[in-house]
């Protein structure tokens, strides 16, 4: 491990202990940084997207540096409600609508709801924030035939809910499969990163007791803002 990355992770570790920057707030421009280490911008860079790794901070285009939160904490094993989980968590959870359209899908999904390839499905687009940080963009798709006017609610809420509440439906379990995927850029831009990095890609398909699939919901996340936690015995 190089003295320059030992000196950068110290004095980032220094500006957040004492007080002087605190989660989500913005580090100081990297000029500033290099010069206060004397190191190049390349190495304070190279430092800097190691310490991405640790979870230490993030970087967003084009806004620059900023102290990480805690990441979430998500078990892969049970039942996913963002809102509540992110409440329980301390975050504040907000949600901004990208789109809501009405369409035939693709043969993963319609194949999935053992549907026709005529089957017309709502494809509902949000960006994720905790805390006013994007962390997740969200892809869901549910049936216009089993729920009509689902686009007339405010989307920005728990549609969980919104089913539970509207058609009496309950989701009961998930089946959930987890990627390492480059993020494109319909995902990467949202959530403030280059198209092409790294993130996570989280396929959940959301049943009813009836073993009757709702939701097909894909998760593309920032990979240093959410960590997994199985409990096993």
């Amino acid at each position: 491990m190089s003295s320059s990355y030992v000196e950068i992770k110290s004095h980032i570790q220094l500006l957040i202990g004492n007080g002087r920057l605190a989660a989500n707030h913005k580090l100081p421009a990297e000029r500033e940084l290099a010069e206060q280490l004397q190191v190049t911008r390349i190495t304070l860079r190279d430092g800097l997207n190691r310490l991405e790794g640790e979870g230490l901070v993030y970087r967003q285009n084009r806004r620059g540096w900023f102290v990480a939160p805690n990441r979430f904490v998500m078990n892969p094993t049970q039942k996913v409600n963002f809102n509540s989980m992110a409440r329980q968590q301390g975050f504040r959870a907000t949600t901004k609508v990208l789109g809501v359209r009405k369409l035939t899908v693709r043969h993963d999904i319609y194949s999935a709801f053992n549907a026709t390839k005529s089957t017309r499905y709502f494809e509902i687009r949000r960006v994720r924030y905790l805390d006013q940080r994007p962390v997740m963009v969200e892809e869901s798709y549910l049936s216009s035939e089993c729920f009509p006017e689902l686009s007339d609610f405010d989307l920005s809420g728990s549609i969980t809910e919104i089913l539970q509440d509207n058609y009496r439906v309950n989701i009961t379990h998930e089946r959930c499969n987890i990627q390492v995927a480059n993020l494109e850029l319909q995902y990467a831009e949202p959530l403030g990163i280059h198209a092409g990095a790294p993130g996570l890609r989280i396929l959940r398909l959301r049943y009813d007791s009836a073993e009757y699939l709702i939701d097909y919901n894909i998760e593309y996340w920032l990979p240093h803002a959410i960590e997994m936690e199985v409990a096993t015995g």
